[in-house]
């Protein structure tokens, strides 16, 4: 990612650039983007790496989501078919957002946290929790990754925050 280099006439940029991190926080920048993301991933399948929708499911796949339906709470935006990596709706519901300063620049991060419950089968629970991060490790595995953004899509949201930062500085 190529960076921007801006010159200001200041004493206190660090100072400043905290103080616009601070806002863009309050004013929900981070959470819009994330919102933004996840809603494209449930209602479209789409997937930022590619620009593309995300591969059809295996028909085994399809097959177990059929079953793992039977006993667990689907989330409105499932179908047994559609690749929008929502079954219960769990791990795109635990995408967190965080928006820090560091130095002279602002840092965006968007990422799962949390806890993953096991799904139920009909003898009980399906294997043990896991951690969002090592679900989305396994999908990243098997090019599922539903967080992981093109070069495009990165330089688009850097310029859109350098922009947001001009402004303020002004």
């Amino acid at each position: 990612m190529k960076k921007t280099k801006v010159t200001f006439k200041l004493n206190n940029v660090e100072k400043k650039i905290n103080t616009i991190a601070k806002e863009l926080k309050s004013e929900g920048f981070g959470e819009h983007v994330k919102d933004q993301i996840v809603d494209k991933i449930r209602n479209d399948a789409f997937r930022f790496k590619t620009g593309k929708k995300f591969r059809a499911l295996k028909r085994s796949t399809v097959e177990s989501r059929k079953r793992l339906a039977k006993t667990n709470k689907t989330h409105p935006a499932y179908s047994p078919t559609k690749p929008n990596l929502t079954f219960t709706g769990r791990l795109l519901n635990s995408v967190k957002n965080k928006i820090t300063s560091k130095g002279s620049s602002i840092v965006m991060k968007i990422d799962v946290s949390g806890i993953h419950k096991p799904y139920k089968g009909k003898k009980g629970e399906l294997g043990k929790p896991k951690s969002n991060k090592e679900i989305r490790k396994s999908l990243a595995d098997i090019g599922r990754d539903p967080l992981e953004l093109s070069k495009k899509a990165k330089t688009k949201l850097s310029r859109i925050i350098t922009a947001i930062i001009k402004e303020r500085l002004k």
